[in-house]
């Protein structure tokens, strides 16, 4: 089964989000709750963690790409 991560909203303000970098890399199994990516946000880098276990089969926007609020940045599968 395949996961859509999307970019989080990670504060009020926030329309878009810019990948500062991954923190894992495609084929690495993510645990639930593990960090994933960080993420800049309008305030601050702060890190995002996985919402779900998984390995991560593909990434899809870069380090250093911004990309808009919900658009897929990522996909897990169990």
């Amino acid at each position: 089964m395949a996961i859509i991560i999307r970019m989080p909203k990670l504060s009020d303000t926030m329309e878009e989000g810019g990948i500062a970098g991954w923190l894992k890399k495609e084929g690495d199994f993510v645990e639930e709750g593990e960090p994933l990516l960080e993420v800049e946000t309008d305030k601050a880098t702060m890190e995002f963690a996985s919402p779900e276990e998984g390995y991560l089969l593909k990434i899809l926007k870069q380090a250093q790409e911004t990309v808009p609020l919900q658009e897929p940045i990522a996909v897990l599968v169990k």
